[in-house]
């Protein structure tokens, strides 16, 4: 090749980087991927400390590559090339023949850790549960298989599942609460010995689905009634319809493949045969009476977003009914289809997110509202975790 051609060539190419990086500069800045589920690298703030310990040219470079002109089309076409070859984990996905599977690394258990940590949240459950009925109220811990626990035998011989992190984590948190007197609610078993207990959860999301939020419910309401002095009312499969909403289901793994893998999978909504009336509260303002955020026409997708609008920090449903208990149900994402059913049996519902509600601490929020039934959700990933909504 000439000078002359190398020198074409070199400018050529500049010309390109110029022009992809004049485009990712200009286009309107994203903060968050819908496809990847994810929030996106923040644009660097220079700062003498950040230039000498070099993050600040780090920060450029995820900037760079998380705001890249033209990526959603480069994933894209890197995720049906990894897809046509067959290959068994795609973008953090493990593709198998009936879901789509979250990967997890292998690592070893550590069983004293786990151990140690199983107590530790036990003390903590302890302390606010001891809030709680220090003024009468039930205080119940729930632990929900997530989806990779409930589709263990889903996963390929020669990948991880998590089996024995999960089975340890659960059976020393329940020895830890036993031991402190906390209540402490496994929906492993219950999930396992339903006749259809893949219809409980979802073959493309971590959540369970609102057939396995409904069981949820029944139980929970159960154990309440056994234990505490309260009756509250169950609503039975007679006194509800399970209707399969129209909109195509975008779950959280079809995403993170650019949805162009799917598997046969839907989302449903529970209303009651008799309507309750209520009215909804978003951070203490009057809000839409509404549980379900259902989009504008059938033809648009949906996310797990259906269920109360998503991860709220604060939700009040108060359906007026003075002769029933009031509840708290507080936790991550999987609280948001039990909110849909739970309201039903209850005068007042709260709800908190303590990932983003930071008004008050959890006892305090207790104190204020005083509750008769305070209810954690929790999935089994984040069964031990004492941030956030672990922590109060």
């Amino acid at each position: 090749m000439s000078r002359n051609a190398q020198r074409l060539v070199t400018a050529a190419f500049l010309l390109f980087l110029g022009l992809a990086l004049a485009a990712t500069l200009l286009r309107e800045e994203e903060t968050y991927s819908f496809f990847e589920n994810r929030t996106l690298a923040p644009k660097p703030v220079y700062s003498a400390q950040a230039d000498g310990d070099g993050s600040y040219f780090s920060g450029w470079e995820r900037y760079l590559s998380d705001h890249a002109a033209g990526r959603n089309t480069l994933l894209r076409l890197k995720t049906q090339l990894d897809l046509a070859l067959g290959r068994p984990v795609v973008n953090d996905v493990v593709v198998t023949e009936e879901a789509l599977l979250p990967y997890l690394p292998e690592r070893p258990v550590d069983r004293g850790a786990v151990s140690r940590q199983a107590g530790a949240m036990a003390d903590r459950l302890a302390e606010i549960q001891a809030a709680v009925e220090g003024y009468g109220g039930y205080y119940c811990y729930v632990g929900v298989p997530c989806q990779y626990a409930c589709r263990e035998e889903d996963y390929p011989w020669y990948l991880n599942n998590r089996a024995d992190l999960s089975a340890w984590s659960v059976q020393e948190l329940s020895r830890a609460a036993a031991e402190r007197g906390v209540n402490f609610l496994d929906m492993g078993p219950v999930f396992r010995t339903q006749p259809d207990p893949d219809r409980l959860t979802s073959a493309v999301d971590n959540h369970y689905s609102i057939q396995g939020a409904y069981l949820t419910y029944r139980t929970i309401l159960e154990r309440i009634n056994a234990q505490a002095e309260l009756e509250v009312p169950v609503l039975g499969e007679e006194d509800v319809t399970i209707s399969q909403v129209p909109n195509r289901y975008l779950g959280s793994r079809t995403r993170k493949l650019l949805a162009q893998e799917w598997r046969e999978d839907a989302l449903y909504r529970l209303d009651p045969v008799e309507a309750v009336p209520f009215t909804r509260y978003n951070y203490g303002k009057e809000t839409y009476s509404s549980l379900y955020a259902l989009p504008e026409h059938p033809w648009e997708d949906v996310t797990y977003n259906l269920y109360m609008g998503g991860d709220l920090a604060e939700t009040l449903i108060d359906t007026g009914r003075e002769e029933l208990p009031s509840v708290l149900v507080y936790g991550d994402s999987f609280t948001n289809a039990l909110e849909c059913v739970m309201y039903l049996s209850f005068d007042k519902m709260y709800s908190l997110d303590l990932r983003h509600y930071k008004d008050m601490s959890l006892e305090d929020y207790i104190a204020g509202t005083r509750p008769q039934v305070v209810v954690c959700i929790r999935d089994y990933e984040s069964l031990l975790d004492l941030g956030a909504n672990g922590g109060g």
